[in-house]
């Protein structure tokens, strides 16, 4: 099972296009897939008060489950002015009890023009220290994502490449959810001991 987080906060985005291509492309593999949008507020923002903990902790509990009952995950992150957006930042907030340690993550960056790249960087440097989450060494950038993804068949070589890298980096990421199952499985990791990254 793979989960499939949409970070876009916009309804109708193309993130949600995007996403929704991957899930495709999964089925046509027979793997399953989940998927969660952050569209919308899905998740409240993150604070340590307590008087929020119980909200914050209903809105989370069924994303977490399906997390932990998915092999791998695959971020579709937007770039907005440069950047991951905040429901996708928010979601790593309320990732503390190490759902994500050990399970390997596609990153899709987007962009509706040339960019698209600062997102995968930006969750690279910042967002696997105290989840554990194993980002594998595929990733891959949509630049003009509106003008791409969006009939059943290519209509430009942009877009049919588009397609092959997805379709290439998924064949990878399943085997990586395959592989870091075993060390899931391990025993090698304590957290009570280390809980986190340095």
């Amino acid at each position: 099972m793979i989960t499939i987080i949409t970070g876009s906060q916009r309804p109708r985005s193309q993130s949600a296009k995007v996403a929704a291509f991957i899930q495709a492309l999964l089925e046509r593999r027979t793997v399953g897939a989940h998927a969660v949008t952050l569209e919308t507020g899905l998740l409240p923002l993150w604070t340590d008060d307590p008087d929020a903990q119980v909200a914050q902790a209903a809105a989370w509990a069924p994303i977490a489950d399906m997390i932990r009952a998915s092999d791998a995950l695959v971020l579709v992150a937007p770039e907005w002015n440069g950047m991951a957006p905040p429901a996708l930042k928010n979601f790593f907030l309320y990732c503390t009890s190490h759902e994500l340690a050990d399970r390997p993550a596609l990153i899709i960056g987007l962009s509706s023009g040339h960019g698209g790249s600062s997102p995968a960087s930006e969750l690279r440097l910042s967002s696997y220290r105290d989840t554990q989450i194993c980002y594998i060494p595929e990733q891959v950038i949509v630049r003009r994502v509106t003008e791409v993804l969006n009939d059943p068949e290519p209509v430009s070589e942009d877009d049919a490449y588009i397609r092959f890298r997805l379709d290439y980096a998924l064949g990878i990421l399943i085997e990586y959810g395959a592989a870091l199952a075993q060390v899931r499985s391990s025993g090698a990791r304590n957290f009570e001991l280390i809980p986190y990254g340095m």
